[in-house]
């Protein structure tokens, strides 16, 4: 019995101090109407003052030997950072877009080029991509000769070897007939004590002919091997390129305007309570002290 009363009174409790809360609201609604309008006419000047801007994108495949880059990828972004976009902002006199950045998705072996800005600024944007690309595709070019350079003077030299052998076998091969004519006028000839000897020599120069031939053909496979692979290595480079430049986002970057506008409203909703409550708390103070309000 006594513990249902005193869930009464605390019930009754709690009703009182939300109606005096409502009725501190219900007097100072002037101060709090005040601060909403004041902050959604904020928030509305805001919305009408500032621009809707998109993300704008360039992702950039940097140049690769097989799955190696040319160059360190954070190497190629410091650099991108530090000196291409900086340089470009200049020399584009583009200083609307300076929110310009480049970054290294999840570790990726791509960068991505990011500005924001309006729709309007779509074809400055676009020129200033476009120009930093060219720089960084003319610096990894640069890149990648040096890379292909000792690659091709190796491919000339084996190019070279594969002649000489080549001119070597056609030589041997021409001896071998030689020999092969030689040998069949020796055997057709008179027997001889002389004959056996001219038989053996001739058989001993065909069989050094022979091992020299094998051995030449043997080298010129394994140059046409080595051949193939500096080509394959030459062909599995590939240089920086970009598919599309400066994409724009489907939606707005940041918050909407109509979010904007809610949200202005209910920060003024809430420093219009606050706004009340100290003015109810000022008010009591001054007439505990007999201070009229």
């Amino acid at each position: 019995m006594e513990a249902s009363k005193v869930d009464k009174e605390l019930i009754d409790a709690d009703e009182v101090s939300l109606m005096e809360l409502w009725a501190v609201l219900l007097r100072r609604w002037k101060t709090v109407a005040t601060l909403s309008a004041l902050c959604l006419l904020i928030g509305i000047a805001a919305v009408l003052s500032t621009s809707t801007k998109f993300l704008f994108s360039t992702t950039i495949d940097l140049a690769r030997t097989s799955s190696t880059l040319i160059k360190p990828v954070a190497a190629i972004q410091a650099e991108l950072k530090e000196s291409y976009i900086p340089r470009m902002i200049a020399a584009e006199n583009r200083a609307e877009v300076l929110e310009t950045d480049v970054k290294n998705p999840r570790g990726s072996q791509v960068l991505v080029l990011t500005s924001l800005g309006r729709s309007a600024d779509e074809e400055a944007i676009r020129t200033l991509h476009q120009s930093i690309l060219d720089l960084l595709i003319k610096e990894q070019e640069a890149l990648i000769e040096a890379v292909k350079d000792p690659l091709r003077k190796e491919h000339s030299l084996l190019e070279a070897r594969v002649k000489i052998d080549t001119q070597r076998i056609n030589k041997l091969r021409q001896s071998e007939t030689r020999l092969e004519k030689a040998l069949t006028e020796i055997e057709s000839s008179p027997a001889s004590s002389s004959k056996e000897v001219a038989v053996a020599s001739v058989l001993q120069a065909a069989s050094l002919n022979l091992r020299a031939l094998m051995d030449a053909e043997h080298a010129i496979t394994d140059y046409q091997l080595e051949l193939n692979g500096l080509k394959l290595n030459m062909d599995m480079i590939q240089p920086a390129t970009a598919d599309q430049v400066a994409v724009r986002s489907q939606k707005p970057v940041g918050i909407g305007k109509a979010a904007m506008v809610l949200l202005s409203v209910v920060i003024g909703l809430f420093l219009g309570v606050l706004a009340a409550f100290f003015q109810e708390f000022i008010a009591k103070v001054c007439r505990s002290r007999g201070v009229v309000e």
